[in-house]
């Protein structure tokens, strides 16, 4: 039996609509779904298989829909800014929330679906962890044992259910795969979304597990804005094709095939020109740059597979750098086009401040990195001759290494 087991983290939660997206589209089935806070939430919606109402909630997502606050939550500084405030009120109401959940969860749907469900809370003063499954919750009080779990005390109140109070299941297992495994899973996707809560280990090792966890941000886990919301389902979504292997990259998403293309297209002449560099210039020098560990980690690998998985760290190092958008599925004709309009937004000015300063002791506090691969960049361009850059070379080698990369690309075009 296939479980998928949906971690907390508030906003980010809309990642994980990312995956059940992928996961259709893998025609990847499951029989149980276990959750904690979002998770649970999330739980519900795959349970109920409402995978349209889910994208259109979270699509549409802003704080309006979760918190009735006097407090405007756009940033966690807002949420510091007024933390004196929330917890004098006894945090951040849910009333909204709570309309949310009732107005998109089935109750029906979700008791008749033959997808098992459980989900954790935690009963407060005492933390006791409250592990429950889709039987276990009598439906009158469904939507009260979900709001439970996502109750993130102290942002927001406490739950009452009964005579009972109840805080987030995150205290607890904000990842519960061992309850998914306490209801029958022989094997587990998990979505851990890296968000503040316990995790417990895994108690049986021969259970296995794919985890799909974001390489890169998806927003504060309290501020509820669709723009976020839209971007962290679509890296949901490109998480999951490369987590089966249809789609490739690390913080970025490129189409299959494309980074080993890529890579027989430019690799020699990348090789090829880092040592010509090389060798225009003093023994003392070169024996500098060999000894740095990067170039050496780097070069060292020539001729076998650690090479390839340097040369595309390169490769998305500079996006990351230029801030390129982690979100989009990437051809490798289009990520090039998109560093090179990057590249296009530096001035020649702020390149003739950076040589001015080239031997300044300082340097490497005055400049980002973005500015000094274009700087360098630029230079390789007007002359392949490295001596006015040499102590760029030392001390920015990750920099000198992306402009490089850049260099043979513009160079082979």
């Amino acid at each position: 039996m296939r479980a998928v087991v949906l971690s907390g983290g508030g906003s980010k939660g809309a990642y994980e609509i990312g995956v059940w997206k992928a996961l259709r589209k893998l025609n990847i089935s499951y029989d149980i779904v276990t959750g904690t806070s979002v998770g649970a939430l999330n739980a519900a919606f795959m349970t109920q298989k409402d995978y349209l109402k889910a994208m259109l909630l979270w699509f549409n997502l802003d704080s309006s829909m979760v918190y009735d606050s006097t407090v405007n939550i756009q940033s966690n500084k807002d949420f510091v800014k007024h933390a004196k405030k929330i917890l004098l009120d006894g945090g951040m109401g849910v009333q909204n929330l709570e309309k949310t959940v009732n107005k998109y969860i089935n109750i029906k749907k979700i008791y008749k679906s033959p997808i098992d469900l459980g989900i954790i809370t935690v009963k407060y003063p005492f933390l006791q962890p409250v592990e429950l499954t889709k039987k276990e919750i009598p439906p009158n009080k469904f939507t009260d044992y979900l709001i439970a779990s996502a109750s993130c005390f102290p942002a927001f109140p406490k739950k009452k259910i009964d005579d009972n109070q109840y805080v987030d299941g995150g205290l607890y297992d904000n990842l519960p795969i061992n309850l998914a495994i306490s209801m029958g899973a022989t094997e587990v996707i998990a979505v851990d979304l890296n968000a503040v809560g316990i995790k417990r280990r895994v108690k049986n090792k021969n259970i296995p597990i794919q985890v799909i966890s974001p390489k890169s941000s998806t927003g504060s886990f309290l501020v509820f804005d669709k723009m976020s919301a839209r971007k962290a389902i679509r890296l949901g979504y490109n998480d999951t094709m490369k987590a089966y292997h249809r789609l490739e990259g690390n913080v970025f998403t490129f189409k299959k095939g494309v980074l080993q293309a890529n890579y027989d297209k430019y690799k020699d002449a990348y090789i090829e020109f880092f040592h010509s560099l090389l060798n225009s210039q003093t023994k003392s020098f070169v024996s500098k740059v060999i000894h740095l560990s990067i170039y050496n980690r780097t070069f060292r690998e020539i001729g076998n597979d650690k090479f390839f998985k340097r040369f595309n760290e390169i490769v998305e190092r500079v996006g990351t750098i230029f801030n390129v958008d982690e979100s989009v599925i990437y051809s490798m004709d289009k990520y090039h086009n998109v560093l090179f309009e990057r590249l296009d937004d530096f001035s020649k000015q702020s390149f003739a401040e950076i040589h001015s300063k080239r031997h300044s002791s300082k340097i490497k506090r005055l400049f980002h990195d973005d500015l000094m691969i274009a700087y360098l960049y630029h230079y390789l361009l007007e002359s392949f001759n490295i001596k006015d850059i040499s102590n760029f070379i030392l001390i920015f080698p990750n920099a000198f290494l992306s402009a490089l990369y850049l260099y043979v690309i513009k160079e082979s075009r």
